[in-house]
């Protein structure tokens, strides 16, 4: 009888569990359909509540922090308010800590790089040099762990093509990077369906802007 019992103990532990990860799995394809469609600072806000309402539910899923980080850091780059943007990054940048408790990896150091150049929007003059060093710091770490992930070469790019020319940036510097990051995305493929995978298009955006 025990015997049987504690069968029917594991069977429904395992049903349990198989519906948490179905509704994981289903809850997080939803938000990522709604981030790839967002647009503007209003469409991010309630994706990334959505993604920060899972990351509490699931605190040893990595994902959800980082996707909830990646809709701050795009409504950092979409705000005009230029005194609203560090405490947005702030929210970023915390969310990207936890998850890297979680997971050290080269999708969390892409972000956290995309953090500083963020920040530099702030104030290009005094902000350049500072973010833009730790910025390119956290790109070669994440290309020591992975160097075929295409978002490092996109991030790398997007640094030279709004770096001025007088520093070394421009058009001319980024295409050839804005190049290699597209030939990355044409062979990358995502571990799974939920696993990062963004930037292609803003690759194919910026290098037609440098081949104008």
């Amino acid at each position: 009888m025990s015997r049987i019992f504690l069968t029917l103990t594991l069977f429904i532990a395992s049903l349990s569990s198989f519906a948490q990860n179905n509704a994981y799995q289903t809850t997080m394809t939803g938000l990522m359909l709604k981030m790839n469609a967002a647009k503007s600072i209003e469409m991010y806000t309630p994706v990334a509540n959505g993604f920060e309402r899972v990351a509490n539910a699931e605190p040893k899923q990595w994902l959800p922090k980082y996707y909830a980080a990646f809709c701050y850091i795009m409504q950092a780059m979409m705000n005009p308010n230029k005194d609203q943007i560090d405490p947005i990054i702030d929210q970023a940048e915390k969310l990207l800590t936890d998850a890297s408790v979680i997971i050290n990896n080269d999708e969390i150091l892409c972000l956290q790089a995309f953090c500083k150049s963020a920040r530099i929007g702030v104030n290009p003059m005094a902000r350049g040099m500072k973010y833009g060093m730790e910025s390119a710091k956290l790109l070669e770490s994440a290309k020591a762990m992975n160097p075929e992930n295409p978002r490092i070469y996109l991030l790398q790019g997007q640094s030279a093509f709004y770096t001025p020319e007088a520093f070394g940036g421009g058009k001319a510097k980024a295409k050839p990077i804005f190049e290699q990051a597209l030939a990355k995305y044409a062979a990358f493929k995502p571990s799974d369906e939920l696993a990062p995978n963004w930037g292609s298009e803003e690759a194919t955006r910026m290098l037609d802007i440098c081949n104008k």
